[in-house]
């Protein structure tokens, strides 16, 4: 139980940061990684980003719905626009000191920081494409945003997470 609890505690943290950072990007103002102070144990970072993981996974089946199985593609824009901003703040989910037992993370999210934020700024351009072509509504190529999408984070999982 006391598990669960931690969990959700982390889904709490990744949900509060994420819209907050929805918030503070919607107003056009860029988010200031640098000067963000991190107080959380290397532990709980890494279950707020599990946490925040499992709500992508969330969008993504919003966006696949609406895509492959006919549903409303308000929808798929609602989880691109969500997928968009989780993937702004993202790199900030890997300070340092954050590779603890438990995390799938590679040495190379440290190593290749470049890469890393590199890969993070794709898969935000591939969302917001995904948000604005379901905005439109043309389900086909919403469809075909999702899957350019889907390449992206495919990309980063091999470079940058343990299978």
């Amino acid at each position: 139980m006391a598990g669960r609890l931690a969990i959700f505690g982390a889904a709490g943290i990744a949900l509060g940061a994420l819209a907050a950072f929805a918030a503070y990007a919607q107003e056009g103002q860029a988010a200031d990684a640098a000067s963000a102070q991190v107080t959380l144990k290397a532990q709980e970072i890494v279950a707020a980003r599990r946490a925040a993981y499992f709500l992508s996974t969330q969008a993504v089946g919003q966006i696949k719905a609406a895509t492959e199985e006919g549903g409303d593609l308000r929808r798929a824009e609602a989880g691109g626009r969500m997928l968009a901003n989780w993937a702004k703040v993202l790199p900030t989910m890997f300070p340092e000191g954050s590779n603890v037992e438990g995390t799938r993370a590679l040495d190379t999210v440290w190593s290749d920081r470049a890469g890393f934020e590199a890969r993070a700024a794709d898969y935000q351009r591939a969302a917001s494409e995904v948000a604005r072509i379901a905005a439109e509504g043309n389900r086909e190529e919403t469809a075909k945003a999702f899957m350019a999408m889907a390449a992206t984070c495919h990309a980063c999982h091999t470079a940058y997470r343990k299978e």
